[in-house]
């Protein structure tokens, strides 16, 4: 009796399957043919470095004395009565003198014994498109006709549609995991296709572009769906495919993302493996017997290989990641006598190989390699130029350092403290001052002092929020005496005992004034634009920083310093600037604290609050967020209800603290609408982020008609200033400018006394405010009268349309 030997091969739980089926034939009359199938399995050996048989004797799936068996396909599936991957192999039985095809469907349940699942006859063969699924499920296709079978369907069903197949496979779905995915024929125009996925589970169609354009379609020889989801009525999505222009692509949400050159052509499938480098592998094969790896970070080739019979990918090293597992042609009857075993990374074994044939780098390969070495020259030469500034700025930061420790123990304990010039110890003011004063800056340094017996800012308390990253420490201040308060930033300093050292950290100091009735301004303040002025407004000061800096060491402690240039008023004596740092209280930040959410604002999730805690929380997020403006106008119609799609529509919350804020419950948003007119309004948009903001300009642009304008502004006209600060204006302009018509006439009627000395003619000019209302100058020139009223209509003007604004909220 002759015997004739065929083996396929299946990785299954870090060994390998082998399916053996051998044909003979009988010295008999007739000469019938007969065949049977078995299957062993073969794990691999550290200490030999090879694959060995772990049990001799072979398991017996199918034998037939008449009839010839082949293996047509094996792979691994979910059995769903098992709830286990199981491998599974189709056989083919062909009788002589029959047109006919028996096929059956076997999955290996231990290590002797198969199940059948499914068992039919086909007037043809099968060739096209197979593939073993979820059930275990056999689908293929013949023709434009697509057919499937298990163990649920009691025989062959046909997919009522008719298409191209071009991909089949499994969703990583929870319901309707198995999917076609091909190319139908348009019923009005049969010269234009779509393509479309059929579901097999329920029947249902939709679109395949949620997967990959339609123009790719046509060019797509093999694909792999590495994730899928249903998303608001879309989908998301990840996928790789090859194309037959030899490209490997990776798509997401149905857009090409990246690409890569793949060196062969024709590409027959696709694989990923999971390794410690680089995120894991992409291995696709083609035809011929060629396979390339391909990098899944970086989208690289990184390695190519020819002559493969198979491949397989598994745990082969029980190491906890993937292996890929080359097997090679060869002269050998053994089944593993050439291989290559490998991660491109940290395991490689080899079995008749020679090391210049283990890894053939391709032209691409080659040239990504030549890229990578001259980037890694570039960078180091940029890196060397880095490391050397660094060692100067580490002699300067050590002084720094050291001058900070002495100046705050001095500050601590109420001493003087000299301040050598910036200039001889080359450092750079670390407040936050301004650039553009008129050389008053330096009298303004010289004049820096510690607390004093009455601060001229009173402190009512401080706060502190922790928003993703961000730490926003607060300040209620409000001003005493007759002092002028000017230029004030805060600064928050680490706790020497702590750290050994007194850094300041980089702060970002914003003041806003603190809300009463209606909530603060949604406009950020100037230092250099803002005072706290004698009539006892409260003010807030709000510092926004880095918190990851200071967890380094656990829990710490962190005093507040406050900064500013004080003066006193007109009727004091001295009436000159001086640079004022006060001590106004620490706090303490910790992770438990953060991660329990204390210090998160509860704001925007309770809506409803009304209390100190909630302005606090109000403020820490207008602090912190950065603000978009955008006028929305509509000249023929009437504006869009745009307060009542923000609550109705995308559930958003107004505040109670402060109604004209409308707040987004699910991110950290806030929004504010003000309609001027009827056909015209102003968008606030307050987020940390402009990917957010584009999103939300998405949604916006979708819910408003098409007559609708939108228009960034860098200020809109309600943000010009307060009622309060229009006053101020307007107040400012009648005695300054009046004040100024009155002296400069009177310097006409003097001669001109060019002797005098700036300070004199202030010192005059504060004398004659305070007899303001003595005299009347009746000698004044009409130019400069005129210039005077048209400056005070206006400044009455903007006094009157901030009042307008105003009176809604009032």
């Amino acid at each position: 009796m002759a015997a004739e030997r065929h083996v396929k091969m299946l990785a299954v739980k870090g060994e390998v399957l082998a399916f053996q089926y051998k044909s003979f034939s009988s010295k008999t009359r007739d000469h019938r043919k007969g065949s049977e199938v078995s299957f062993y399995s073969l794990s691999f050996a550290q200490d030999s470095q090879s694959f060995s048989i772990r049990d001799r004797n072979l398991s017996l799936i199918h034998k037939d004395s008449s009839a010839e068996t082949d293996v047509v396909h094996c792979c691994s599936a979910l059995d769903i009565q098992q709830r286990q991957k199981v491998p599974c192999v189709l056989l083919r039985l062909c009788k002589k003198r029959t047109s006919a095809f028996k096929y059956m469907l076997y999955s290996i349940c231990t290590s002797t014994d198969a199940k059948l699942h499914a068992e039919f006859v086909l007037p043809y063969e099968m060739r096209d498109n197979i593939s073993i699924l979820l059930g275990p499920t056999l689908i293929w296709s013949h023709e434009n006709s697509v057919f499937y079978t298990s163990s649920q369907t009691s025989g062959v069903k046909e997919v009522p549609i008719p298409m191209t197949v071009n991909f089949i496979g499994e969703l990583p779905l929870r319901q309707r995991k198995l999917v076609i995915q091909g190319a139908q024929n348009v019923p009005s125009d049969q010269s234009k296709v779509k393509n479309i996925l059929y579901f097999i589970e329920d029947g249902r169609t939709l679109s395949a572009a949620c997967l990959v354009p339609d123009a790719y379609s046509s060019v797509i020889q093999c694909m792999m769906v590495l994730s899928a989801e249903e998303f608001d009525g879309g989908w998301r999505s990840a996928v790789l495919a090859a194309t037959s222009m030899k490209q490997l692509v990776r798509f997401e949400n149905g857009l090409p993302l990246d690409v890569c050159l793949l060196p062969y052509e024709q590409p027959l499938s696709i694989q990923v493996i999971h390794s410690l480098k680089n995120d894991g592998l992409v291995v696709v094969t083609f035809s011929q017997g060629n396979v390339c790896a391909v990098w899944k970070d970086t989208f690289q080739v990184a390695g190519c290989w020819t002559g493969v019979r198979l491949l397989l990918v598994d745990d082969f090293m029980g190491c906890g990641m993937d292996q890929m597992l080359l097997v090679f042609e060869s002269s050998s009857a053994e089944p593993l006598s050439s291989f290559l075993l490998t991660d491109l990374c940290a395991v490689t074994y080899s079995c008749c190989r020679s090391d210049g044939e283990e890894l053939n780098s391709s032209d691409a390969a080659q040239e990504n390699h030549l890229l990578t070495v001259q980037a890694l020259e570039s960078r180091l030469q940029s890196g060397l130029s880095v490391l050397e500034d660094l060692q100067r700025d580490v002699e300067v930061k050590d002084r720094l350092l050291q001058q900070s420790l002495v100046a705050l123990t001095d500050l601590v304990s109420g001493r003087e403290h000299a301040i050598s010039s910036p200039e001889q110890e080359g450092l750079v003011s670390l407040w936050d001052e301004d650039d553009d004063d008129d050389g008053a800056g330096d009298e303004e340094d010289a004049g820096m002092q510690t607390e004093c017996a009455e601060a001229p800012l009173k402190m009512h308390r401080v706060w502190q929020r922790v928003i993703g990253q961000s730490l926003i420490v607060g300040v209620v201040l409000t001003s005493t005496n007759n002092t002028s308060v000017m230029n004030i930033s805060a600064s928050i300093v680490l706790d020497s005992h702590q750290t050994g050292t007194a850094p300041v950290l980089n702060t970002k100091t914003v003041i806003l004034p603190y809300p009463v009735a209606h909530g603060p301004s949604p406009v950020k303040i100037r230092r250099s634009d803002c005072s706290a002025d004698s009539d006892g407004s409260r003010l807030a000061l709000v510092a926004v920083t880095d918190a990851a800096p200071l967890l380094t060491s656990g829990c710490v402690r962190c005093p507040i310093m406050l900064h500013y240039s004080s003066k006193e008023s007109p009727g004091s004596a001295a009436g000159e600037c001086a640079r004022v740092s006060q001590h106004c209280g620490q706090i303490s930040l910790g992770l438990e604290d953060i991660s329990m959410g204390k210090l998160h604002p509860r704001l925007l999730q309770e809506h409803r609050l009304n209390t100190d805690e909630a302005r606090d929380d109000l403020l820490s997020l207008l602090a912190l967020l950065d603000v978009w403006f955008f006028r929305l106008e509509c000249p023929g119609h009437t504006l869009a209800d745009v307060q009542g799609w923000l609550q109705e529509s995308l559930r958003f919350e107004r505040l109670e603290i402060d109604p004209r804020f409308t707040a987004d419950p699910s991110s950290v948003r806030l929004f504010r609408w003000e309609q001027n007119s009827p056909f015209q309004g102003v968008l606030s948009i307050y987020c940390r982020d402009e990917l957010s903001l584009l999103h939300f300009l998405h949604s916006l642009c979708d819910f408003l008609p098409v007559s609708h304008d939108v228009q960034p502004l860098e200020r809109p006209s309600f943000c010009a200033g307060s009622l309060a600060q229009t006053l101020q204006t307007e107040i400012h302009t009648v005695t300054q400018e009046a004040s100024s018509a009155l002296r400069s006439d009177e310097g006409v009627r003097r001669g001109e006394a060019e002797s005098q000395t700036l300070h004199t003619l202030r010192e005059e000019w504060l004398k004659e405010r305070g007899r303001c209302n003595e005299r009347l100058r009746p000698l004044l020139d009409e130019t400069r009268y005129s210039r005077l009223i048209e400056r005070i209509i206006h400044a009455q003007l903007d006094a009157d349309e901030a009042a307008l604004m105003e009176a809604p909220r009032l």
